[in-house]
This record gives C-alpha cells, structure tokens and sequence, in this order.
C-alpha cells in the first residue's frame, strides 16, 4: 500500500467541474463529498492528507461564501485548507503554497505518491524537485485546465472528464448528495 498526499488547488477544480457539470454549485451547502471523492481518487492506497488551498475576496458589502465552505470543508478526515485572501494580481499564494507543500513533504519523505489536483504549468518545477526525491506525481485535471506542460512531466495523468460518464465509477453523481 502506497501512501498518498493530495495537494488540490480548490479554485481550479471547483471552476472545471462547475462548468463540467454545465452550472449550478456542486459544493453548495455541502452538497459535493470531498472525502468520497478522495478515496476513490486514490484507490486502495492510503490517503495520508490532503491540501486544500483556495482563496477568497471580501469587499466592504458583500462577505465571498467561499469562506463559509472553507470552514465547512476544514477538519474533514484527512484534510487540511489553508485559505489566501485574493489581492490585486491574482492568486498566486495558491500555487507556491501548495508546490513548496509538495516539496518539502517529499523532502521529508511523508508521502510516495503526491496526487496534484490542477493542471497548471506552474507546478512544473516543483513536479521536478519532488520526483527527484524518488516519488511519482499524478496530475488530476480536467481536460480544459490541464497545460500541455504538466502532461509532460506528471508521472501520470487522470482526466477527471471521465468522472462525468455514468459507466465510471469516478461518475461525479456518486459525489454529490442530495438535500432532500
């Protein structure tokens, strides 16, 4: 049995599978299973942790509900979030955030499979770094975020599409509860 960090930039997955899912919000009020999804992510091998990093942006009147499901989806079994307030420029803490996570905990010899849930190039070098410690890196993105960069480093690659076939046992319906 392998063990198994995930490193999901939140921002990224949540955007892809909303738009995979053709609209409405899949994680509102709880409604879409992180902690089923992971498992059956990482198969039969054990989930050691996993990092979830988002942001939001506040404004004088409005309060962004991703804090709310930030703390909702914090002390979940097997998950850390570390959340950025957004600033002018972007989100960029997000990235370093979860790529020095990913290399220092290869350093640190805690994991042998780092799952990274993104398909952003910037995780390159950190790819890089942590593979030369030894460990294989499976990205996990949707076709439409994933960068033709990180195909090419990854160790390998889940097209998380495929979740949406009902014939596939990563069917993103088996994810999301109901509120009835």
């Amino acid at each position: 049995m392998k063990r198994i960090m995930v490193f999901m930039d939140h921002s990224n997955f949540y955007l892809a599978l909303r738009s995979s899912l053709k609209g409405g919000d899949p994680t509102a009020q709880g409604n879409f299973d992180y902690s089923a999804f992971l498992s059956a992510l990482v198969g039969g091998d054990e989930l050691i942790r996993t990092y979830l990093a988002g942001s939001f942006k506040d404004t004088p009147d409005h309060v962004d509900p991703a804090k709310r499901f930030f703390h909702f989806v914090d002390g979940r079994p097997h998950i850390y979030v570390k959340v950025f307030e957004r600033r002018e420029g972007g989100e960029k803490q997000v990235d370093v955030y979860l790529a020095t996570q990913m290399v220092a905990l290869a350093y640190e010899n805690a994991y042998d499979i780092a799952y990274l849930i993104s398909g952003d190039e910037d995780f390159c070098p950190a790819i890089e770094l942590v593979q030369q410690k030894g460990k294989i890196v499976v990205a996990a993105s949707f076709k439409q975020s994933l960068s033709h960069e990180l195909t090419l480093k990854a160790d390998r690659i889940i097209k998380l599409d495929s979740g949406i076939r009902e014939t596939n046992p990563m069917h993103w319906q088996n994810f999301i509860r109901s509120n009835s």
